[in-house]
């Protein structure tokens, strides 16, 4: 009789073992998964923010370059009116 009980014991945790490690394994694989896609997006995110900064600031250097450029065409051309 106390074997029969041992036997149906050890089987019992043995099922139960095995339905339920599976499942938390899977879930830290879905864990590990989503965050691996949420640091590759922040990523990306954080690449794509800095190209468009770097995107702003170029274009705000030729902005800048084209108005010193018709600034200065400007007083020239001032300078050439003036002098005649």
């Amino acid at each position: 009789m106390k074997k029969e009980l041992f036997i149906g014991t050890v089987t019992f945790v043995l099922v139960i073992a095995l339905i339920y490690m599976p499942t938390g394994y899977a879930q830290n694989l879905t864990k590990n998964a989503s965050n691996a896609m949420g640091n590759a997006s922040a990523n990306a995110n954080q690449t794509g923010a800095n190209i468009m900064n770097k995107t702003g600031e170029v274009g705000q250097k030729i902005a800048g370059g084209a108005a010193n450029l018709l600034g200065n065409a400007s007083e020239k051309l001032k300078e050439g009116i003036g002098a005649k």
